[in-house]
């Protein structure tokens, strides 16, 4: 067996949904290095363009070369914001690529993110009984014990995940459905994690905007209107969509 074949069988294998971060994160690093490359190239052109202008020239009224010297300042005064631009677009896309790989940070889209919550959860507590030990054994022996909100803090923490464990475990229970209401199909996509809303054509502006100030988004990839899985979300798509229901 080769090194190379002997490092993939180390590597641990990927959910479809850390596969799919990975795909995302490989996508937004090909748009940060495009967007990089237009970037340089827009600086380059008019980097071009004012070396052919003698330094401090001034722009020579009433001159034949008055109007030509005049569309060379534009291009480049445009091509210098194209660059900025593109810079800042490389920056935004390449935020995008760090974020889907970040490996501390746990998604709710994860289909392992309860088993993940958990495992953190138990050493966010071996840590706190770590702390409570160390303070005991300082007071004990007169030393300097731990800053309160050291612990503070890691019980919020604590907290915190057991808050989102409970959450996402009600979430599992709700279970993939379709149904049409009014002509629009209403799908519970447990796969995508997502409450979905295919309409037969584009939805007028009245449910456009009652769609995204209840948090839904259009998808272009997926044709349709969503926002992620929670009871909340499916009520707000059924009261849009003409129901009236209480939570």
């Amino acid at each position: 067996m080769t090194e190379e074949e002997n490092n993939k069988n180390q590597m641990p294998s990927l959910n479809s949904w850390e596969e799919k971060q990975l795909m995302k994160a490989e996508r937004y690093q090909e748009l940060a290095q495009k967007a990089k490359k237009e970037s340089m190239d827009q600086r380059n052109r008019s980097d071009r363009i004012a070396d052919m202008i003698p330094l401090g020239q001034p722009i020579l009224v009433g001159h034949h070369s008055e109007a030509h010297h005049r569309r060379d300042i534009e291009r480049i005064h445009n091509g210098m914001n194209n660059s900025i631009e593109a810079a800042e677009k490389a920056e935004y896309y390449q935020n995008k690529a760090n974020n889907a790989l970040n490996p501390s940070g746990i998604s709710s889209d994860d289909p392992e993110a309860i088993r993940k919550l958990k495992d953190k959860l138990v050493s966010l507590e071996t840590q706190r009984t770590g702390y409570k030990e160390y303070n005991k054994k300082a007071r004990k022996e007169g030393t300097e014990p731990l800053e309160s909100w050291r612990l503070s803090n890691l019980s919020q923490n604590i907290g915190t995940v057991k808050k989102r464990i409970e959450y996402l475990e009600r979430l599992s229970k709700i279970q993939d459905s379709e149904e049409s209401i009014n002509g629009v199909l209403l799908k519970i996509n447990t796969g995508e994690n997502r409450v979905q809303l295919v309409f037969p054509g584009i939805p007028d502006e009245s449910i456009r905007d009652k769609l995204k100030g209840n948090g839904f988004h259009w998808s272009p990839y997926s044709g349709c209107w969503q926002r992620q899985i929670s009871s909340w979300a499916i009520h707000c798509a059924k009261e849009i969509l003409g129901i009236k229901k209480e939570v």
